[in-house]
């Protein structure tokens, strides 16, 4: 009996079948992780860019406006003919208000072009010394600072009548 031989093929370069060349595992779960990956971004994208806006997620500006306290009623003289004294019988202590931090100027004379013979701050209390004047269409009222009694005119608009203490 004859040994059996095998059917000789031309080319034995070609694997067969069961040589083909096979994927190593961990490639293949490190694909299958990618693809995991991939779908759940673009499942996170659909969900944000689907969902409804609301007004109370967005920023809202918000701006802060400070109103200051209301100031002390001031007497505005219109009309430039000499008119009686509105303090004259009421009161004869005022107090300086409202130069908002600034000084106000106790002139030599009635008028902004007289020199200065004082600057006094908010809340100083001066006593009226005679009747008001006008002049630049203003009322100007001669009085005396009783803390070192020096004496000028200042006008009406930062005066105010003194309440109390």
């Amino acid at each position: 009996m004859q040994p059996m031989t095998l059917p000789q093929t031309a080319d034995r370069t070609q694997p067969s079948l069961r040589q083909k060349q096979k994927w190593p595992w961990w490639s293949i779960a490190s694909l299958a992780f990618l693809v995991l990956i991939a779908l759940a971004c673009v499942g996170g994208w659909l969900a944000y860019s689907m969902r409804p806006t609301e007004a109370a997620a967005w920023p809202t500006a918000v701006f802060v406006t400070i109103t200051p306290p209301p100031g002390p009623t001031y007497i505005v003289v219109t009309s430039a003919a000499p008119t009686p004294a509105p303090w004259s019988n009421l009161t004869r202590v005022v107090r300086v208000a409202g130069t908002q931090g600034l000084q106000l100027r106790i002139r030599s004379a009635p008028g902004t072009k007289s020199d200065t013979v004082k600057l006094v701050p908010d809340g100083t209390r001066l006593l009226i010394i005679g009747d008001g004047q006008q002049a630049e269409g203003q009322t100007w009222w001669p009085v005396r600072d009783p803390t070192d009694n020096k004496e000028g005119w200042a006008v009406s608009t930062y005066l105010a009548p003194d309440v109390g203490p």
